[in-house]
């Protein structure tokens, strides 16, 4: 890639939703992630911005011309015209990177494949309550996300590890959208779902 030869060593690109995507990000824990939205709509990309943002900050790389609104609005930290000069593009990276917050250790994961990894790692490290939608397009595609009775049966099998790490899952569920949040089993009024 070209910003490898600006001199930003980026590492190999994966395909979003697949296990070496999540293998990837659990074993580089990125303080950013880069996502390349060349041929993926506004709605789409809302919900990968979104779904990323669970792991990292994200910065959107797309194709000239293509409004920048919709990968804002979502969160993204930045919007980067994929046809900008490869060092100017590494040194807006590089000022992106500057201001991500510190990457936090990482929990004593379950013995599970990467995906599953991947799912209590963004569960338990949360700072609030995470929707369903987004995880079932962290673990699945734009055109495919996860169904959310794979997202529920997934989570259920985490159970007796986040009691292990000392943790409650609390579901809540309203006009069919479903949260997941994780507080300390010993915190009051919790309740396993």
């Amino acid at each position: 890639m070209r910003l490898d030869k600006a001199g930003l060593g980026l590492g190999a690109a994966v395909r979003w939703g697949s296990e070496t995507a999540c293998a990837s990000v659990l074993e580089r824990r990125p303080a950013m992630i880069l996502l390349d939205a060349q041929s993926t709509e506004a709605d789409a990309l809302v919900g990968l911005v979104r779904a990323a943002s669970l792991i990292a900050p994200v910065a959107v790389l797309r194709p000239e011309g293509r409004d920048a609104l919709a990968a804002f609005t979502a969160g993204a930290v930045d919007v980067l015209d994929r046809q900008a000069p490869a060092a100017e593009l590494a040194w807006r990276i590089r000022a992106d990177l500057r201001r991500c917050p510190p990457v936090p250790p990482p929990p004593a994961y379950p013995q599970r494949t990467a995906s599953q990894r991947l799912l209590f790692h963004v569960i338990a490290q949360a700072q609030g309550p995470v929707c369903c939608h987004y995880l079932r397009l962290l673990l699945g595609t734009p055109s495919l996300p996860l169904t959310l009775r794979a997202l529920r049966a997934r989570i259920q099998r985490l159970l007796p590890h986040f009691a292990d790490h000392g943790l409650t899952l609390v579901v809540d569920g309203q006009w069919g959208l479903v949260t997941y949040q994780t507080r300390s089993a010993d915190a009051p009024g919790t309740s396993l779902a």
